[in-house]
Order: C-alpha cells, then sequence, then structure tokens
C-alpha cells in the first residue's frame, strides 16, 4: 500500500516539531541552554533508533554516528545532558502534547488511509491494555502506585494504552495513552479500571465521530465499565 509523503515520517516529524515548539517553557529563559523542543524532540530520536537510554545514545553521538543526522533529520539544535534531560521532562507538561495523537490521527482520516482500518460495518477495533513501565524499591514520586508484599513496598508506574488495530494491518494506530497514577489529594489508589473509564472519555472527546468496538481483557467485563460504553 502506497503512504503519501506527508503521512510517512518526515510529515510526522514536521507535526511534531510544530507541537514542541507550541508548548509553554516555564523555565527562566535567561538560565536555559537547550530548548524545550530540543528535550522533546531528543526522546523522539532516542525512541526512533531504539536506544535502550539516553546515557547509550549520547555516547554513540560522540563517536560521530547520527550528529548530522539528528540536525537535519529531527531539527535538534543542541543535545540536553542526561540528568538534564531527566530533571526538564519530569517537570514538563506533557498532557499538552496529547493533541499529537489527535493530529495525525486526523491526517490519516481526511486522506482516507484510515478507511483501511476498518474491522466491522464501518467501526474501528480499539483494544485497551495497561502496561507498568517502571519499577523500584527505593525511588519512588507523589505518583507512584504502591504494593505491599512480605512487609516491603514497591513503587510502580504504569499507563493504559488505547490502539487502533486490524488484523490485516501490520501497523497499529496510537491513541493518547491514559497515566494511571496517584493524584494529589487522592487518599484511594488510582487503579487500570478507573483509568479505563478516563480514557474512554477521552477517545470520545477527540474523536466524537468514531465508530470504535472497543475490547479488553476480563477486568473490563464488570457491568458499571460496560454501561459507560453505551452511553461515552
Amino acid at each position: 500500500m502506497h503512504i503519501k509523503k506527508h503521512l510517512g515520517f518526515s510529515g510526522l516529524r514536521k507535526m511534531l516539531s510544530k507541537r514542541f515548539l507550541q508548548v509553554e517553557d516555564a523555565r527562566d529563559a535567561d538560565k536555559t541552554e537547550y530548548r524545550l523542543h530540543d528535550f522533546f524532540m531528543t526522546g523522539f530520536a532516542m525512541m526512533y533508533f531504539q536506544e535502550p537510554s539516553l546515557l547509550t545514545f549520547q555516547r554513540r553521538l560522540q563517536k560521530g554516528c547520527n550528529c548530522n543526522n539528528l540536525k537535519t533529520m529531527f531539527s535538534i539544535e543542541s543535545i540536553p545532558k542526561d540528568t538534564q534531560f531527566r530533571d526538564v521532562l519530569d517537570q514538563a507538561p506533557l498532557n499538552k502534547l496529547e493533541v499529537i495523537f489527535s493530529d495525525y490521527l486526523h491526517q490519516l482520516q481526511s486522506n482516507k488511509y484510515l478507511e483501511h482500518y476498518q474491522f466491522l460495518d464501518g467501526r474501528y477495533l480499539i483494544p485497551i491494555d495497561g502496561s507498568q513501565y517502571f519499577s523500584s524499591k527505593k525511588i519512588c514520586c507523589p505518583g507512584c502506585l504502591t504494593k505491599q508484599s512480605k512487609g516491603k513496598i514497591r513503587y510502580h508506574h504504569q499507563i493504559l494504552q488505547a490502539v487502533i488495530v486490524h488484523p490485516d494491518m501490520k501497523q497499529v494506530l496510537l491513541l493518547a495513552p491514559e497515566p494511571i497514577q496517584n493524584k494529589d489529594g487522592s487518599t484511594k489508589q488510582d487503579c487500570e479500571i478507573n483509568a479505563g473509564k478516563r480514557i474512554l472519555s477521552k477517545i470520545k472527546k477527540a474523536h466524537p465521530k468514531l465508530k470504535a468496538i472497543i475490547t479488553g481483557d476480563g477486568l473490563y467485563s464488570k457491568q458499571p465499565f460496560c454501561f459507560l460504553l453505551t452511553t461515552v
């Protein structure tokens, strides 16, 4: 299947760069060495090259690999150091980036590419599932989920992801994820089912005309959640 150029990597990179530049930087301009755009784009580049860590990524760049590519491919003026990268992104308003997922899906929709993912009666198959991406016995933050076993506490972060899939398509289309994390002032720990309720509302708000078939594992086979599927 032929994919138009503006829907490929070049178009995605330009769209990301445009959105990254629109995110307001709350840092003191007189004390910033790197653009917030470059922090976001460096993270994207690291994932694109499938590097296991930012430190490994920087070591490869220091050896002369991909240095020019980062400027020409990702519009990165300068690569932040590992510590700065983590500190800045930890404080960055990541919720401002959720619109990127809608941007790209709308482009696919307007170019008739999304139609290839219609699964049943013009509807789109959207499985949702939670995933843990951080776990530690020592490192934690106010948003960490906790699990206690044998008197010891383990801290972890999870996320709920929704994607558009089709049995005949190799690629999956990501929708905006929903963090599973404790909120400030909350006395009850967050969980996947609550995140599931939030992500349903998020999908409906971002794509009000998208006809969806939502699937999940046995965790979601409860009356309140099934009822919510008929109302959002």
